[in-house]
Formats: structure tokens, sequence, C-alpha cells
């Protein structure tokens, strides 16, 4: 059985306000220091503002947001224009761009965005399938093309085997209940993505006064209740690489409720004094 809230967290929470404390003093220690001013006083220059290559979900139902930014605000209205190359896609079958080219920073402005919608459909593409947005030019000739200058966007499917688990429903923002509060966390794919039967979670598994945690929830597929299955999570330390606390649970998985309930059990061994802790976690999609 699950013990009273007050005697199940509070040498968590003693933990966690040491971990608190640490962090507080090693802020304090870095706001005494005055820190160096680093001044860019080169040529302008226009960039892509993002990582070089990120993933889009073909289900995504709002589209990617590509940032076009400018280094410095300039007196005049700049047109900058791109170029799109697909690979194993096609425009307007598995994907939309919604900005037409050029596309313009207004004067005294720094940005503006090249919009990308995916297109889903149902089958299963087990292909690499990738679109790349590359600058091509800029109307004002003082601004120079730098950093980063193009960006590979991964279609990703979200169709998989009828054998494997939905993990796309939870992939995203998520809700993470537990005995002692509700937290909000993210989860994405695992191994071989979202089509590998495993979602990676991170949140704060015990509460807002305990730290935030990373785990892999593995999801196996009921063969007489397809939308059904297990979960279960492998013994790792739950605060992190170098805390005593072990985290493991074993539980199941329901695609119609979007909801994954997980029947942990917490241990130190470490510490024979430590009552072991049991309770759920339960995640929804946000």
């Amino acid at each position: 059985m699950l013990h009273s809230r007050t005697q199940d967290i509070k040498p968590m929470k003693s933990q966690a306000k040491i971990f608190v404390a640490i962090i507080g003093l090693l802020t304090l220690f870095k706001c005494d220091q005055t820190p160096d001013k680093i001044l860019y006083n080169g040529p302008a220059f226009v960039f892509i503002d993002t990582k070089e290559q990120v993933p889009l979900y073909e289900n995504q139902k709002t589209p990617l947001k590509i940032p076009i930014k400018v280094s410095a605000a300039q007196p005049d209205n700049t047109q900058v224009t791109f170029e799109v190359v697909g690979d194993n896609v096609l425009i307007n079958s598995d994907y939309k761009i919604q900005t037409s080219s050029p596309v313009e920073i207004i004067r005294a402005k720094y940005e503006t965005s090249i919009l990308v919608q995916p297109i889903d459909n149902n089958f299963v593409q087990p292909e690499t399938r990738t679109i790349t947005i590359r600058i091509k030019s800029v109307s004002n000739p003082k601004l120079g093309i730098q950093v980063v200058k193009e960006v590979q966007i991964n279609l990703l499917d979200d169709d998989c085997a009828p054998t494997v688990p939905k993990v796309s429903l939870w992939v995203g923002n998520l809700t993470v209940s537990s005995p002692f509060s509700t937290e909000t966390g993210t989860g994405e794919g695992g191994v071989g993505g979202i089509c590998g039967g495993s979602l990676v979670v991170n949140s704060k598994l015990f509460g807002n006064d305990n730290p935030s945690s990373t785990m892999t929830v593995l999801m196996t597929q009921n063969p007489s209740s397809p939308t059904r299955g297990t979960a279960s999570v492998i013994r790792f330390p739950v605060f992190g690489p170098d805390t005593p606390y072990q985290y493991e649970a074993s539980g199941a998985y329901d695609e119609t409720a979007k909801t994954i309930t997980l029947n942990f059990t917490l241990t130190n061994p470490s510490d024979p004094a430590f009552v072991t802790r049991t309770g759920s976690n339960i995640i929804t999609p946000k």
C-alpha cells in the first residue's frame, strides 16, 4: 500500500531541498561575477534561427515555423529569397509550403517566418524523407548570409505496423499525475522513433518539490486487444545518476483512453532504513 503523503515525500523533500539550496548557492556565486560583454561589430547578416536539422511528424496539425532573422534591424524592408528541395517527398502530397518566396523582413524589425505544413496519410513510409529550406539571396547587398543558411526538416511517419503501439498519441506535451501532485511533461519516441515501441518521458514524477526525471516507457501490444497493452519501466536512478533512489514500474496503456498507467516502486538500496514507496504515475496527452 502507498504510505501517507507526509510519510512518503518527506525524505525526498529533504533531499530535494538540499539539492535546491546547493543550486541556489551556485547561482548566487555566479551572479556575483560580472560576465564579459561580447559585442558584435561586424557586418549585419541574415540567417535561419533554428538547428540545422529539425523533426516534423506528418500528423502535426499546426505548421512548422522556420524563423528567418537579421542580426541588426535595417532602415529598409529586406526581401529574402529561399528554395525548397525535397528528398523522397512530394510537395502538396507530403507537405505544403505556406509561405511564398521571397519573404520580407519589415524595416526596423528583426524577423519573419517560413511555414511548412505536413500532410498526414495512412501509409507506412519507413524511408528517410527530408525537406531542405535554403536561403538563396538577400535584396540588401549590405547583408550577408551567414551562420545557419539552410535547415533540413526530417518528415517523420506517424503510421506504424499494426503490431506496434501508437506511441505518437503521447508525443508532445503531457500531463503526469502522481500520489503527490499533477505535473506537466513531454514525450517523444524512443529508440526507433515513434514506431519503436517506446516513449521517452521527461517530467517531475514525485511532485513539484522534487527534480525532473527522464524515463523510457516500454510498450507491448496485446495481440487479442490491439489498442491496449503492457507498459513498463526498467529500474533506473530516478533523480539522476548520482542519486540513490531507484524507480521501476509495470502497468498498461490504452490508446482509446490515451492513458498510460505505471504502478511504480521506489527504493533506496543504499539506505536500509528507507521505506519502499509504491504508487502510480498516470500519463495522458495535455
